[in-house]
């Protein structure tokens, strides 16, 4: 018997560099990747929120603090509350007409006028 030498010709395709599955491998690592952004990104997003909103009530505080303040400012320097703590912890006192002088601006412009000293006397009695 004679046997036949079989030979098989294989004709094998020539492929391109990438096919089939390797563009859906590259396809899914494309979508893990855009995926993960996207995730990551409302993470920082949700992030940013929780601090804008902290910021906020702190600048909503921190507003009601300086109205108070300042509202405890006006109070305390009303005249009637500075009349009343300069009586009680200086000792002073509210003066009276007869203890004042008036002095005009022409008194005060010309230094080189005389004393009044006898006037200011005068009036005191």
């Amino acid at each position: 018997m004679a046997t036949k030498s079989t030979t098989r010709t294989t004709r094998r395709a020539v492929r391109g560099p990438l096919k089939g599955r390797a563009w859906i491998a590259i396809g899914l690592g494309v979508f893990l990747v855009v995926a993960s952004l996207v995730v990551w990104r409302r993470g920082v997003g949700a992030e940013t929120a929780r601090d804008l909103r902290r910021l906020s009530d702190r600048q909503r505080a921190l507003i009601a603090e300086k109205t108070t303040l300042d509202r405890d400012i006006r109070s305390t320097m009303a005249r009637s509350r500075v009349i009343a703590e300069a009586e009680r912890r200086l000792g002073l006192h509210v003066a009276t007409d007869a203890q004042t002088r008036m002095l005009s601006d022409s008194m005060l412009a010309d230094p080189g006028r005389p004393d009044t000293t006898a006037s200011d006397s005068a009036s005191r009695s």
